[in-house]
């Protein structure tokens, strides 16, 4: 009887310490947890170098930039960096100059 009784109690004792101890709600993963889990996908990035600067007749600058597999950007700065980070986007078009400085002159002429 005495021995069952330890039994019990020392089955009864581990069971009871056995489980995890948490205070209050469970803590969001990090950003590079979710990175690798695939919760976000990290984009691409090459470096975007500069090929063209053209001025329009409102005094507006259109700076276009190539990086790696024929990744072009174009921007609308007043000074135009000589590269920088761009998102890899391979084989896509250069941006048409003659559509952009029509439309940026037209919008100077209103």
């Amino acid at each position: 009887m005495v021995f069952k009784t330890l039994l019990i109690i020392l089955v009864t004792s581990t069971v009871a310490l056995a489980g995890a101890k948490t205070i209050g709600g469970k803590k969001d993963y990090t950003r590079q947890q979710k990175i690798q889990r695939g919760d976000i996908i990290k984009p691409k990035l090459t470096t975007c170098r500069l090929k063209k600067i053209i001025q329009s007749k409102a005094g507006d600058k259109a700076c276009i930039y190539e990086g790696g597999n024929k990744t072009f950007e174009l921007l609308f700065e007043d000074n135009c960096p000589k590269q920088f980070k761009c998102n890899y986007q391979p084989n896509s078009k250069e941006p048409n100059i003659d559509n952009v400085m029509e439309s940026l002159n037209s919008i100077g002429k209103k």
